[in-house]
């Protein structure tokens, strides 16, 4: 397709999120709102049962003359703390699946098509229960990741757009060069 026939603005697209559509976005969200914090308090978790199993081997120590038993206390309190470390995450993974699904099952009318618009000077997302314009300015940053377009307005909060809205590669390159073109702008001073 030569230059001159690439798709221009206003680009209009119309939009059904699926399921899978939004498990890939809080997928997107969560790598988001993972940081170097979060991992290192992970580490220091895994890594204080160490001081653990050593804290119950001095209490069995204190107990008991016996190097089986104490070894032992030492051992399984070590498991102990990891299968307890294991379980809050897997209960974590459990309560943040519930509350997307409950977010979801929540929100009216969240599976409706929409029609998103893309123009020189907002974005507009337009559904059968509401109508929202975002001017350029209101977004930090464009990401095309696991098959959807994020105009992020915030660190866990976009207009997303299903790759599969576009009608063409072609189309869908244009839109985030336009979007990505007009973010720049909008940052600019004036």
């Amino acid at each position: 397709m030569s230059w001159s026939n690439r798709p221009t603005p206003p680009f209009t697209l119309h939009v059904q999120f699926s399921a899978d559509d939004y498990r890939r976005y809080f997928a997107i969200v969560g790598k988001r709102q993972s940081n170097w914090v979060n991992f290192i308090v992970f580490v220091a978790a895994a890594f204080s049962a160490v001081a653990v199993a050593f804290a119950f081997r001095a209490l069995a120590a204190r107990e008991t003359a016996d190097s089986v038993a104490i070894e032992l206390a030492g051992r399984y309190s070590l498991f102990a703390y990891a299968a307890g470390v294991f379980a809050i995450l897997l209960f974590a993974s459990f309560m943040r699946r519930r509350a997307i699904t409950s977010s979801l099952a929540s929100t009216p009318n969240a599976f409706d098509p929409k029609t998103v618009v893309l123009d020189d000077d907002a974005v507009s997302v337009s559904g059968t229960l509401s109508n929202v314009r975002y001017t350029w300015p209101a977004f930090s940053q464009l990401t095309a990741s696991r098959g959807l377009l994020c105009l992020w307005i915030g660190p866990q909060s976009a207009v997303v757009i299903p790759e599969r809205a576009f009608t063409s590669d072609e189309a869908r390159k244009s839109a985030i060069a336009f979007a990505q073109a007009r973010i720049v702008a909008a940052k600019q001073p004036t």
